[in-house]
Order: C-alpha cells, then sequence, then structure tokens
C-alpha cells in the first residue's frame, strides 16, 4: 500500500484561544445512571464516557456534526507505511496538576490501553497496537502487529492520563478523581446523586460558552428525565423514550434531537458449553428468532421510530452489511416446529435477564418479548437487574444464558462483529468459522475484499442464531433552547466542545 498521510491542521478545528470572560451559568445533565468510573479507558458505556471525557482527552475525536475526525491533544498523524502511524502533539498543553502533555504521558497512557488487565474494555479496539516510541517531545511513533483499516477510531479512544498522579494514585483512585487536561474539572461527587465539574479556567482550547459548572445526574426513570427538562431542573436529558420524545417535540422552551443510533439491541442466546441450556441447539435459537414480532415492538413500543435488523448485526449504511439476507419472519407455528424437532414440543422454561433504565424503553421490549416467546410454549424466569448491576454482569460474562442488551461501538464493522468473537468477553458463542472471518477482516485493506468478508460472517451468523434479531433505533435526547450547538453520536456519546449556554 502506498504511504498516507492525513494531516490534520488546527486551522478551523479547535481554537487555542482561551474564551475571555467567565461563564454565567450551571449546565446540568440527566443520564440513565451514575458513573462507575470517569477514566474513559476503563469503560465503553456512554453515559461513563460523557462524563468523564469533559475531564480527560483523547488524542484525536470524531465530531457528531458530520462525523468528522478532529485533532484535541494530537495535531497529525501520518501512516509511515502499513504497520507504523507518526502522531504530533499539541505544543504548551498541560494536566490540572500541572504536569506536561507531551510525549512521556502519551507512551504512558498508550502502555495502560494495550494491557488488557487494566483496560479490558478496549482489547478489542487497542489489539492492532503493538508498541509506542519517542520520538521527541512531541512526537510519538506508534507500531501495528498488523494493517488496520479504522485506525483513526482506534486513535480516537486512546485518552491521555498523567503518568505522576496516575502513578501515584493508581488505576481505581483514578476513576474516581481524576486529572486532565479537559474543558472541565472533577469538584465534587455524592454517588448517586450529582458529579460536579467546574470550568477548566486554564483550558488550552475553547472553553463551552456560557458553562460555569457541569452537574451530572443519574435519573433512571424516562418519564422522569423528559419531565425534569420540562420543567427546567435539567438542561440536557439523554436516552428518551419515544412518547417523551413526542410530548417535548412541541415544548417552546426545548429542542428535540433525534440520532439514528449505531446501537444494536438484541437478545443474547448464549450457546457456551458452561452455559448448558436448550439454547445449545441451534433450531431453539433459530425457533426464539420467529418467535418474537420485531415489527409489532417498532410499531407499538417505538412509533415506527426503529428499523428491524434484517438477520444481522451490520447496519445498512455501513461496509459489509449484506443485502441478500433477510430477517426472520415472524411466524410461531415455525418456532414450535423447531422447537419440536429439538425435542422441546412443548416448550421449556429459562432465565431471561434485562436492564430497567440502561436504555430507553428496556423494560418495556423485554417484558414483550416473554410474552411473545410464552406463546410458543418458553416460559421466561424474569430477571430484573438495575443498570450498575446490569453492567457488571456484562463485564463479567454472567448475562446468561439469555438477556438483552444493546451494544454500539464505534462505526466500523470490525468493532461490531468482533463482539461476537469466542476471545471477547461479551461474546456467547463460539465458532472458529466466524472467529477466523473476523480475523481476515479486521485487517484487509482491500474494501471489496473486506466487504465480502462481512457478508460472509452476517450469512454464518444469521444462520447460527446467537442471538434473537430485534433492531436498531433512533436515539432521543432533548436539551433548553438555550443550549446551543449540541449534538450526539450514533454510539451514545456527545461533547461540549463548541456549545454555547445563553443566560
Amino acid at each position: 500500500m502506498k504511504n498516507t498521510i492525513r494531516k490534520l491542521l488546527l486551522t478551523g478545528m479547535l481554537s487555542v484561544a482561551t474564551l475571555a470572560g467567565a461563564p454565567a451559568a450551571t449546565l446540568t445533565v440527566a443520564q440513565n445512571f451514575d458513573p462507575q468510573t470517569l477514566w474513559p479507558n476503563g469503560t465503553t458505556a456512554s453515559d461513563n464516557l460523557n462524563a468523564g471525557s469533559a475531564i480527560v482527552e483523547a488524542l484525536f475525536w470524531v465530531d457528531p456534526h458530520g462525523e468528522e475526525f478532529k485533532p484535541l491533544l494530537a495535531t497529525s498523524y501520518e501512516l509511515e507505511d502499513d504497520t507504523a502511524v507518526l502522531v504530533k502533539l499539541r505544543e504548551g498543553v498541560k494536566f490540572t496538576n500541572d504536569e506536561p502533555m507531551n510525549a512521556d504521558a502519551v507512551v504512558h497512557s498508550f502502555n495502560v490501553f494495550i494491557d488488557k488487565e487494566k483496560s479490558p474494555a478496549y482489547a478489542r479496539v487497542s489489539d492492532p497496537f503493538a508498541s509506542i516510541e519517542k520520538v521527541d517531545d512531541l512526537t510519538v511513533r506508534i507500531k501495528l502487529k498488523y494493517p488496520f483499516p479504522p485506525i483513526e477510531l482506534a486513535l480516537s479512544q486512546l485518552y491521555i492520563t498523567p503518568p505522576g498522579y496516575w502513578n501515584e494514585v493508581g488505576l481505581e483512585a483514578y476513576g474516581q478523581k481524576p486529572v486532565g487536561t479537559g474543558p472541565f474539572v472533577f469538584d465534587t461527587w455524592a454517588r448517586d446523586d450529582r458529579l460536579v465539574m467546574k470550568a477548566n479556567a486554564d483550558y488550552w482550547g475553547k472553553l463551552p460558552e456560557g458553562i460555569d459548572e457541569i452537574v451530572w445526574r443519574p435519573v433512571p426513570d424516562d418519564i422522569a428525565r423528559a419531565a425534569g427538562l420540562t420543567t427546567g431542573e435539567y438542561d440536557v436529558a439523554s436516552n428518551l423514550a419515544v412518547t417523551s420524545a413526542m410530548e417535548l417535540e412541541n415544548n417552546p422552551d426545548a429542542k428535540l434531537v433525534p440520532v439514528p443510533s449505531y446501537r444494536i439491541y438484541q437478545i443474547i442466546l448464549s450457546s457456551l458449553e458452561e452455559h448448558k441450556s436448550p439454547l445449545m441447539d441451534k433450531k431453539v435459537r433459530q425457533a426464539l428468532n420467529y418467535a418474537v414480532d420485531k415489527q409489532a415492538i417498532i410499531d407499538n413500543l417505538f412509533f415506527g421510530n426503529a428499523v428491524a435488523l434484517k438477520g444481522q448485526v451490520l447496519r445498512e449504511p455501513q461496509i459489509g452489511f449484506n443485502p441478500d439476507l433477510e430477517d426472520y419472519p415472524y411466524d410461531p407455528e415455525k418456532a414450535k416446529q423447531l422447537l419440536a424437532e429439538a425435542g422441546y414440543p412443548d416448550g421449556f422454561e429459562i432465565t431471561y435477564k434485562f436492564p430497567s433504565g440502561r436504555y430507553a424503553q428496556d423494560r418495556e421490549v423485554s417484558e414483550a418479548v416473554a410474552g411473545m416467546l410464552t406463546e410458543v410454549g418458553v416460559k421466561t424466569n424474569m430477571v430484573v437487574l438495575e443498570p450498575g448491576e446490569f453492567l457488571r454482569q456484562l463485564r463479567a460474562k454472567e448475562l446468561q444464558p439469555m438477556a438483552f442488551v444493546g451494544l454500539a461501538p464505534q462505526d466500523d464493522p470490525d468493532l461490531q462483529v468482533s463482539q461476537y468473537h469466542s476471545s471477547w468477553r461479551y461474546s456467547y458463542m463460539n465458532s472458529p468459522e466466524l472467529d477466523a472471518l473476523i480475523d481476515a477482516g479486521k485487517q484487509e485493506m482491500d474494501r471489496d475484499k473486506r466487504v465480502q468478508i462481512y457478508r460472509d460472517a452476517m450469512t454464518l451468523m444469521r444462520d447460527e442464531a446467537p442471538i434473537i434479531f430485534l433492531y436498531g433505533g433512533v436515539d432521543f435526547y432533548a436539551v433548553t433552547n438555550r443550549l446551543e450547538n449540541f449534538m450526539a453520536r450514533g454510539d451514545g456519546r456527545f461533547f461540549f466542545y463548541d456549545t454555547r449556554l445563553q443566560e
């Protein structure tokens, strides 16, 4: 492959001039749950990341406005060859404890990032990274194990921490009281009530205008988040139910922000040996797909604001989406036939876990699915999990044998499909054939070949039915009319760069 150079210049991207004048107000954000950690590389849950990345910044970021890859603590990168990336760093930046943000800080952060014991949530993203070397105080060279097509997305996931403070307090304590380079600094945290951040008066870039502090509030109830925005208690409300969004659409004091979601909603059907259940039989997993009326869920719970998955986990705009695949149609008689062929003519009983308050309308969807399964003889013992316990079980691979989940990695087929690789901590299937396709796709630089690899993977996954393929949706946010230029990404991430809060 020819050498590729991607220079990201400062002009027009992020001003290095600090905004003059004192900000004037508090911005209150209502999210589903209280963060577990504010270290961004300690988690992939968007509610954690949205709060943490206001303090701790990455080398690059993907701007929700136009999904453009932009510099933050780095100013540019150059792909020297297929497996060497030269990164230039921003000059004159300091952490808020006065440590310099330089090559030493990046080397430290990189080595933590690629350590699968310390950063297990990012093991898929960091896998192509082999090593890093300091070239000079403002330049590092990253070596890759293999060519990696979504290198920009990988670079945007590397958050930079101050080595001195990190080594002093350790990983866990850092996540509870981080020091960073971002537009806000940690102030106070009353767990399960409010997290307060103050504007960073010494910020290297342009501060969000008019925001003196951000208060993050955990509000698990969908209706309460919307109601709080209506009354002025909250200025930003995320993950709104469709019904709440419809009510807010005509509110003169609020702006509704609909965002096409990357999140793929599904029911885990574990076929792993250690999770023995009827789901180990492919015919049973296929039967459960026929038993669920996805369109009824979309029409009745989301009023059409969702899209059936078409039997695959890649979205239609993505590389590798297979247009030849069709969704499992709703066919309860076919479901009963397959259950009988698998040796369960009278159905069976199974544990079914789902969160309440992690995703918009998660409980309603999960209960609807349980009702449909009952119609074909599958009785579910429903276990409702609050968001924190749900995320703990997700990380510990305890969401078995069956569970509702929504997965929203960044927008590349590898980052979505590799979640089903047998080595991944969230995977509840073990298919050597799928593993081989995933391993090939993540390093194939020829676009046409890469498309075919992922189409083959989607065909295989539809047949194996490791999940009940449900829907992809629209994420609804609402913000006060006083907040300008707010936007979110399809992976649930939002930032406050370039925003303005009017008095």
